[in-house]
């Protein structure tokens, strides 16, 4: 059945302002439903032509001829893309007013959006940018898949498992995979949240299987990043910075904006880094190992105007890509295996804390975990490397033995 679908321009002549004008209205007639909206236009009643829905100012008809352009533009996106319309929807579209997202993309774009409005706030930029990556793989998979959007009421654990074999085909890794199908069902939460959905289609479904492995150095891979002298400026900041991570735990997005105002001296006398963090908002306070003592005092150094106060402690000069590129070429110089990173020295910090046997809920506080479920990946690490070097203890002594 065809809709029917009428747009009417029409003034009320018993409600006149003080200057003698009235407001234009225009009804929008869907399938002999109405809904009324305003135009932001105004005539005198006695210029308004009820038969042709004009006034007689020129201006003002040209105006009113663009809003029912719009109107029906709407309608028309509005009608190919979800198959039917309303006259309140359309208002709603119309007057900018969010209506609650029905369909897979449309609550994956409204997530999106949300996030975006909270960056620099509660949410970091990364966090939008992974968001930007999960939606855009969940558009190609709706487009591989017929390119219509899916109405959520419909989605079963089907569209789980296709989903999970649409990421396979990309040759994507396992964690990856899990992350991209935990937003999937992130967004189910939000519909059963919103009221679009009775219940969670995704709820006994299994994941990826992954083994969480993390990249850290040895205490003697650390000693030959402390004893190299560069000539190269960035590449020795890189060198200062990723030291610096190794022994205070902070992150790449941290360092970047550390201040020396973040730099306290407790009652004691000890200095530490009280700083909230970049990422989870919560706060890290970590006390100074010399080393990262010194190297804030080079820092201060080096630095034309010394460092105090919003004075960041290290002030760079090119981007996050060629400092990565940097440091890469560092552990080269160094004989080191690995391919360094800034997030294998955070790594490398929470790691030889805790084999130092640091509790581990202090270690969960010095990184700004929000949780500690966090920090327990470092107590796997120290388990597994304990039982290692048991193992090597027992052959050499059943080849001694021998």
């Amino acid at each position: 059945m065809r809709s029917t679908f009428k747009i009417l321009f029409y003034i009320n002549r018993q409600k006149t302002k003080a200057d003698g004008k009235t407001a234009i209205f225009c009804r929008v007639t869907i399938d002999g439903r109405s809904a009324v909206m305003t135009t932001g236009e105004e005539c005198l009643p006695a210029e308004w032509n009820s038969g042709q829905g004009i006034t007689g100012e020129k201006k003002i008809n040209q105006r009113l001829a663009a809003f029912r352009e719009l109107v029906e533009k709407a309608y028309a996106e509005m009608l190919a893309k979800d198959g039917v319309v309303s006259a309140e929807l359309l208002k709603n579209r119309l007057q900018g007013v969010a209506a609650t997202p029905t369909t897979l993309l449309a609550m994956s774009e409204a997530e999106l959006q949300s996030v975006k409005a909270c960056v620099g706030k509660s949410k970091a930029e990364s966090t939008y940018q992974n968001l930007i990556y999960s939606d855009k793989l969940l558009r190609a998979f709706v487009n591989e898949n017929g390119g219509r959007d899916i109405p959520l009421a419909g989605i079963t654990e089907d569209l789980f498992e296709d989903f999970r074999f649409f990421l396979k085909k990309r040759g994507l890794a396992a964690s990856t995979m899990n992350h991209l199908l935990c937003r999937l069902s992130r967004l189910m939460y939000r519909a059963v949240d919103l009221k679009v959905i009775r219940c969670h289609p995704f709820e006994d479904v299994a994941y990826e299987k992954e083994e969480r492995k993390i990249r850290f150095l040895q205490k003697s891979d650390v000693a030959k990043l402390m004893a190299l002298r560069i000539n190269d400026r960035e590449a020795e900041q890189a060198r200062q910075m990723f030291l610096f991570s190794c022994f205070t735990g902070l992150a790449i997005a941290d360092m970047e904006r550390l201040k020396f105002s973040h730099i306290q001296t407790a009652v004691d006398g000890r200095r530490y880094i009280r700083k909230e963090r970049q990422k989870t908002k919560v706060e890290s306070v970590v006390p100074l190992h010399p080393i990262a003592e010194a190297i804030l005092c080079r820092c201060r150094e080096d630095q034309t105007v010394k460092g105090k106060g919003d004075a960041l402690v290290f002030p760079r000069g090119c981007g996050r890509s060629v400092m990565n590129n940097k440091l890469s070429t560092v552990g080269l110089a160094c004989g080191i295996r690995q391919r360094l990173s800034f997030h294998m020295a955070r790594h490398t910090f929470g790691t030889l804390s805790l084999s130092a046997g640091i509790p581990i809920e202090s270690i969960a506080k010095m990184m700004g975990h929000a949780s500690i479920s966090s920090t327990q990946i470092y107590a796997q690490v120290t388990d597994k490397k304990i039982s290692e070097d048991m193992d090597k203890l027992i052959r050499k002594q059943q080849t001694t033995s021998v």
